[in-house]
Order: C-alpha cells, then structure tokens, then sequence
C-alpha cells in the first residue's frame, strides 16, 4: 500500500499506543483529554532504539543524542501552547532533522561571506528586517538553529520573546537549548511565518496536514519529504511518568542510564 492508504493506520496505531500507555481509551484520536492526561501525569520520551528501527540507521552519534534530548526538554515545558501534544512534536522533530542535516544539532546556514550578500541588500534583506545597505548584516544575521532563523526581523522577535540578547550575540541562537525554544515556540505561536502548526496539523489522519505543515517554517520546499519524517517520528515518541527526571538514553536498548538534570 502507499501511503496515502497507510498513514491513517499508521498515525492511529502510534496514537494508540500512546494512549494505552496512559492508561485512557485507546481511540487513536489525539485530542483533548489525551493531551490533559499527558500533562498531569506524564511527559514524552524518546525511543532512540525505535528510532534505528525505523529509520534503518545502525547507530547513533552522542550529538544526535543531546540534540534530541534538548529538544524535549523544550516540548515538555511551553504547557500553554500544548508543546507537548505528540502530532507537534513529531512535526518539530521532523523539522529538526531536515534543517540540521540529520544530526539534530542546532548549526549555522552553509556559506561563505560572499553568498550572504543576498541578505544584505534588496528586496530580501527589507524583507528578513536587514538594513538596505551593504552593511554586513546578512552574513551577521544568517540562518542558526534547529530552524534556521534568519535575518535581523526574527532575531530581534526572539531577543523581545526570550529575553535572551540575540541581536548583539546571533551565536547565541546556537544554543541547544535557546535554539529548542525558538523552534517550539515559533511553530506553535506563529512567530515564524505568522502560521501555527494547530492550524495544519488535527488529527493528523489526512496526509495534506502533514505537507501543509511546513507553511509554519519555510513556504512548501521539501515538505513531503518532512512529512514522511514526521509520520516515523510519531513512532518513536513514549510516554514516562512525569516524575522520571530527564536522562542519558543508551542507544543500543533505549534504556534509561542516571539521569542529568537538564535546565529549561
């Protein structure tokens, strides 16, 4: 079957999944009262082991590992803006993987000096909130982060929402865990593109919410191929109990190791 046929299956048995693992009525429909349950009890997990399974990679680099784990610190904590709702989180993850290449790790926009002069100027730099001379600011104010802000429009929206001074020191944004706010902050307030993903993405059981999604980051470049990514990373979301502090994941069993405690 393609996927079009396959993905009501798939997104339904991976919401099922978590759903019994909360102990409510396995429906498949993640809604209301599961995302309740999560917050009272439980918060999201990785599976790094389901990951290799469904990705068909053989290991897993300890950058990819932080990455991750830095993400979900992000997810679990914006409660108001159901950050933790797991359709979402797929999707951010998914984002994630697509804009980092693969390694989960927050990384600046490949180039050189010279390639950014297209931000510097002209119809583009106005647009991103640069300046219309060719001041350096395009290079300055380059893509960062699990997402890729760009421009000194969106460093000086996340400098106001964070309170962090990312105008004056734009590496600032490479922070993993600076960076992890941005993306779960942008996709669910709109701050990227003025789109939400609550806006795209429902119940996630028609594959055009999932391709449409990536109108909250960046137009519709690549976005079925972050859709496909997103549909596997429901499947390697778990539930914990939310007492379970934030841990080391081994990537050979998906195990629990001592945890870390990790500042949000």
């Amino acid at each position: 079957m393609g996927i079009f046929l396959e993905l009501d299956m798939s997104v339904k048995d991976s919401v099922k999944r978590l759903q019994a693992d909360m102990g409510i009525d396995p429906d498949g429909y993640w809604g209301g009262l599961s995302q309740e349950a999560l917050e009272v009890g439980y918060k999201l997990d990785f599976d790094f082991a389901k990951f290799k399974e469904v990705f068909k990679v053989s290991s897993i680099s300890q950058g990819f590992l932080d990455g991750v784990n830095g993400l979900f610190a992000a997810f679990n904590h914006y409660k108001e803006l159901d950050s933790s709702n797991p359709l979402y989180v797929s999707y951010n993850l998914a984002t994630a993987y697509h804009e980092t290449a693969f390694t989960m790790q927050a990384i600046t926009e490949y180039g050189g000096v010279r390639y950014f002069d297209k931000y510097d100027t002209g119809r583009l730099a106005e647009r991103l909130g640069n300046t219309p001379e060719a001041d350096g600011d395009g290079y300055k104010y380059r893509g960062r982060g699990h997402v890729m802000i760009t421009g000194y429009g969106n460093y000086k929206k996340f400098t106001d929402i964070l309170g962090i001074d990312l105008v004056s020191s734009p590496d600032l944004a490479l922070d993993p865990i600076v960076s992890a706010k941005i993306l779960t902050i942008g996709s669910l307030k709109g701050t990227f593109t003025t789109r939400r993903l609550n806006q795209y993405i429902k119940y996630g059981l028609e594959y055009n919410e999932w391709v449409n999604a990536r109108r909250v980051i960046n137009g519709v470049d690549d976005n079925k191929a972050i859709a496909d990514y997103a549909i596997k990373f429901l499947q390697c979301i778990k539930v914990v109990a939310a007492n379970v502090q934030d841990s080391v994941v081994c990537e050979c069993c998906g195990h629990l190791l001592p945890p870390e405690k990790m500042a949000i």
